[in-house]
């Protein structure tokens, strides 16, 4: 069986050596290349190979970024690839088929891709979906959030987000008079987002603080949360207190 390989890197260098890598290997052929998150994950869609090399830190869309915009269903086997050794890798060599830390040698290159045929298609929607849970455990926070719309991807920078809303199996991400719904829970949203200064107020909520006007009080210890846009959500008892710690003073 031929392995179709789509390779992803923004870096010009690492798309020629494994370009040129699989081009002297039997039994792989390149199918396409992509520079940027966008565009790979339209060629993923589209060219639908059975292996998939990719960048993990690529500028505006990381590769853990283009695996969620994907979905689960569309996953491929994939090989990381990366020029950072940090203590994320242990999680890609124990649940991902495999990792290629650069510069990388051509013996491990095949090791890489021994490893993709022997997995096969056994376990393969548990590879995708091992790989998908390394979303929420990612070490660093996304620099955009992709969201797919159609055929298109938009890429959201966490700071033009007022508020994030629960909405079944998905989430709504309000920015300014824009709505933007992408597959997922409040709960993995609101751990992507701390870091970037927003917290969870609700059980169907989390703000960004920076876009917090005021703070009214409410019954039963509850606060009205009033945001820049003039938009008034009530925080529930208890979030309340930790939304007041955060904002008080020297907090």
């Amino acid at each position: 069986m031929t392995l179709r390989a789509l390779v992803v890197d923004d870096e010009a260098p690492a798309r020629k050596r494994l370009r040129d890598l699989i081009a002297a290997e039997p039994g792989v052929t390149l199918v396409g290349e992509c520079d940027d998150g966008p565009s790979a994950v339209s060629a993923i869609r589209a060219l639908r190979p059975d292996v998939l090399f990719l960048d993990v830190q690529m500028p505006e869309m990381s590769g853990f970024d283009v695996l969620e915009a994907v979905g689960l269903e569309a996953v491929p086997s994939v090989v990381f690839v990366t020029a950072h050794d940090t203590h994320a890798l242990a999680a890609f060599d124990a649940r991902a088929i495999d990792y290629l830390l650069k510069p990388f040698t051509k013996a491990r290159f095949r090791e890489a891709l021994d490893r993709v045929r022997a997995r096969g298609d056994r376990g393969a929607g548990l590879t995708a979906e091992a790989l998908l849970e390394l979303l929420r455990t990612r070490v660093h926070p996304p620099q955009r959030i992709a969201v797919k719309d159609g055929a298109r991807v938009h890429l959201v920078r966490p700071a033009e987000i007022d508020w994030v809303e629960s909405d079944g199996n998905y989430v709504r991400l309000h920015v300014g008079a824009v709505e933007h719904r992408t597959r997922g829970t409040l709960r993995d949203m609101a751990d992507r987002l701390a870091a970037q200064g927003f917290v969870r107020i609700h059980q169907s909520y989390v703000v960004n603080v920076e876009r917090i006007r005021e703070l009214r009080p409410w019954s039963h210890g509850e606060v009205v949360v009033v945001l820049e846009s003039g938009k008034a959500l009530v925080s529930s008892r208890s979030y309340a207190g930790a939304l007041r710690d955060l904002l008080a003073p020297g907090g």
